[in-house]
């Protein structure tokens, strides 16, 4: 019968100023950051799938595919938004089990994205000829989010190896005589 040997705990203390970005608070910005932006998107991208469902006849033949386009964009950030609340509670339990999915679907989502923003832009390019200001703006608020994304991803894998290596920011428990 062998025995198991624990890694031991080790408690990160931080300094007596009130703004410190330790990992875990760079974890706690990003899954804030996430359930802001997904929201912000959602509400983007159903106002798109509203205003093009209005009006199907200015897309011809290729509305279905911009709608399935703005509607599977839709789904990832009301997912990447369950997804976050999973972070928050890994990062108050320190459990890596609640991290990792937020991870995932993070990274699958961000390419998942980069397609559909790309496909639903390139059919609207089939039927106006050109490169809209949509386009145009929908493009540039999302090479901006991915930059924000690495951002956020780098916090969160930051305090995913911590907790990994036996780091602590839960306090010592009081002991009692």
């Amino acid at each position: 019968m062998g025995f198991r040997r624990l890694a031991p705990v080790v408690r990160v203390s931080g300094g007596g100023g009130w703004l410190r970005l330790d990992a875990r608070h760079a974890a706690l910005a990003a899954a804030l950051y996430t359930i802001c932006t997904s929201m912000l998107v959602a509400i983007v991208y159903g106002w798109r799938l509203v205003v093009t469902g209005r009006h199907p006849h200015h897309l011809h033949d290729v509305y279905y595919g911009v709608q399935i386009s703005y509607l599977s964009t839709l789904c990832t950030h009301i997912t990447l938004i369950a997804m976050s609340t999973f972070l928050i509670l890994g990062i108050y339990k320190e459990r890596c089990g609640l991290v990792t999915p937020w991870v995932v679907a993070s990274i699958t989502f961000m390419a998942l994205e980069a397609v559909c923003c790309m496909y639903s832009n390139v059919l609207r390019d089939h039927i106006n000829k050109k490169f809209d200001t949509i386009c145009k703006a929908e493009m540039a608020f999302f090479a901006t989010r991915v930059f924000l994304n690495i951002l956020a991803l780098w916090g969160v894998m930051r305090f995913y190896r911590n907790i990994r290596a036996g780091l602590t920011y839960k306090d010592p428990e009081a002991i009692e005589l």
